[in-house]
């Protein structure tokens, strides 16, 4: 069975080149150390969903913004009192560049940049939700991809030693002259292959590992322990896509965003259409502008759950290849048994055997990674409504 599982990784090539002592001596003067001694670390899924978050730049960036908006948000207030002093006075009171910045300053007093202010702000904080929920659905996802090489370490290792024991029976019935050497050799090459899928499961365990330590940002060498080795399963029918598709559209970032885009919209085409006649460019395009800013709502709505909807699908067709993949593993584990008895009686052959334990090894294998896929697409759907990946 092809192994579906890809563990990206990417690599950095150092070439060193002679240099003459004495430069070197010049360049690095004083040797630095850079070895380190690996600590051994226990690690649960939300400990490292944790470490991600706080390790996270992005995070940094937008709660930077978030602090810069709540100052404008002051300096908008401080224009919207006056304007409204400055209007208060006769035109020929104001001072210039108050009258050749009339639009601008109608806007003000009209709490055009408040609302603005405010608008952003919830904005920035849902995309801060939005964005802690991506990092833990990423590192969990590499968490679980860590755990898969574990759970490929260990079914490879049981079926190891089963085929190094059906190797043993079929040397011992060989030297009694009742098994061919074509059999001794069939039962070395699977113990061969058996041994290269449990070192190869051994590589993606350590490349998994480097991968869930970069995103955490701990040191490369540190030694993890995985502690939680429980998937769960909620099944499809168990969930409600009626609340889920109405939780999003309390929740989700682009219903607000186009919610806000229509607020301030009304306050700009009401302050373009008080100052600008109906005969002018800027009167009309402020009035377009309003249209599809009202338009830009429903549509939101109908977007928000055609994403919610596809993703129970997604979850839907995830669960449907797992009970699939589970009822595999039944009937090669029945397979597996019957070939056993029928290779005691003398009614099968040693490969047949061999070729059932392989396929059992690769559905138990391929039935983990169905489970895997299933919680990373439970958490996309959870996502998709801005529930926690931690369950409804």
């Amino acid at each position: 069975m092809k192994r579906f599982i890809i563990f990206l990784t990417s690599f950095m090539m150092v070439f060193s080149f002679p240099v003459n002592i004495a430069e070197a001596e010049e360049l690095a003067p004083v040797p630095v150390s850079i070895t380190t001694v690996a600590e051994t670390k226990e690690l649960s899924i939300e400990e490292a969903v944790q470490l991600a978050k706080d390790s996270s730049r992005e995070m940094w960036k937008l709660q930077n913004t978030l602090a810069e908006i709540k100052e404008s948000r002051k300096k908008a207030k401080d224009a919207k009192e006056l304007a409204e002093d400055i209007m208060a006075k006769t035109l020929d009171q104001m001072p210039a560049d108050f009258v050749n910045d009339y639009v601008s300053k109608l806007m003000a007093k009209n709490g055009y940049y408040i609302v603005y202010a405010d608008t952003q702000t919830k904005e920035v904080e849902k995309n801060i939700e939005k964005y802690k929920i991506g990092i833990e659905i990423e590192t969990k996802s590499l968490y679980y991809n860590a755990l898969i090489a574990e759970k490929s370490i260990e079914i490879n290792k049981a079926n190891l030693n089963k085929l190094n024991e059906q190797l043993r029976v079929i040397t011992l019935k060989y030297n009694n002259g009742t098994a061919t050497k074509s059999e001794v050799l069939n039962g070395q090459i699977a113990v061969q292959k058996a041994q290269t899928e449990l070192d190869s499961s051994k590589d993606d365990l350590e490349m998994a590992k480097l991968n869930l330590l970069n995103k955490i940002n701990l040191p490369f060498n540190t030694i993890l322990i995985l502690k939680d080795k429980a998937l769960t399963y909620i099944p499809t029918k168990d969930l409600n896509l009626t609340a889920s598709i109405e939780a999003a559209k309390l929740q989700r970032p682009e219903i607000l965003k186009a919610k806000n885009a229509l607020s301030l919209q009304e306050i700009e085409t009401h302050v373009y259409t008080a100052y600008y006649t109906s005969n002018l460019r800027q009167n009309k395009a402020a009035k377009e502008k309003l249209k599809d800013a009202q338009l830009n709502v429903p549509q939101a709505y109908k977007n928000v759950e055609l994403d919610v909807r596809k993703n129970h699908l997604k979850l839907v067709e995830s669960e449907r290849a797992l009970i699939n993949m589970n009822k595999s593993v039944e009937l090669a584990k029945e397979l597996a048994r019957i070939n056993k008895l029928l290779y005691a009686n003398g009614m099968a052959t040693s490969l047949d055997v061999l070729t059932a334990e392989t396929q059992l090894t690769e559905a138990e294998i391929g039935a983990y990674q169905m489970l895997v896929s299933y919680n990373i697409n439970k958490m996309m759907f959870d996502n998709s409504n801005l529930i926690t990946a931690q369950g409804q």
